[in-house]
C-alpha cells in the first residue's frame, strides 16, 4: 500500500479511520471489509483527486453499497469510490482488480477493468474516463 507522502502528490487526504470506523462498517457488513481497501483507510479516510476519482471513506460505505445494491447486482464486488460522473469504483473480492461500471448498469456485461489492483488505481490516480478522455 502506498504511504501518505507518495498519495499526496495525487491526492487530496483525510486523516487515517479509526479502528471503531472500520469496526461499525465491519458489523454493518456482516464481516470483514477487503483488506486493501481497510489498509488504505488506515492511511486515508477517504480522498480525492482534483479529477474525478473518488475513494470513500470507512463512513457510510456498506450503506453506499446497500443503496445500489452492489452485492446484489454484482456478487462478489465491492464499491470503493465513484468518478463524480455516475460510474463506480468496484474492487473484485475474487481477483483484486479494480472495475468501472455505470450505477445504472450494475452487471458483469457493464465492468470495465480499471486496473489490476488497488494499489495500481492509486499510482495512476485517473479514472477509466479520464484516461480514455
Amino acid at each position: 500500500m502506498r504511504t501518505r507522502i507518495e498519495l499526496a502528490g495525487t491526492f487530496r487526504l483525510n486523516p487515517p479511520a479509526s479502528p471503531a470506523a472500520i469496526e461499525r462498517e465491519e458489523v454493518a457488513y456482516g464481516g470483514p471489509l477487503p483488506q486493501a481497501y481497510v489498509e488504505l483507510l488506515q492511511v486515508s479516510n477517504g480522498m480525492c483527486t482534483d479529477g474525478s476519482l473518488s475513494v470513500l471513506g470507512a463512513e457510510g460505505v456498506v450503506q453506499r453499497n446497500a443503496d445500489y445494491e452492489v452485492q446484489t447486482c454484482l456478487p462478489g464486488y465491492f464499491m470503493i469510490g465513484d468518478d463524480g460522473g455516475g460510474s463506480a469504483i468496484l474492487l473484485n473480492l475474487r481477483d483484486r482488480r479494480i472495475y468501472e461500471v455505470d450505477m445504472g448498469a450494475m452487471d458483469e456485461a457493464s465492468l470495465e477493468l480499471c486496473s489490476e489492483s488497488l494499489d495500481g488505481l492509486l499510482a495512476l490516480g485517473t479514472t477509466l474516463g479520464e484516461r480514455e478522455g
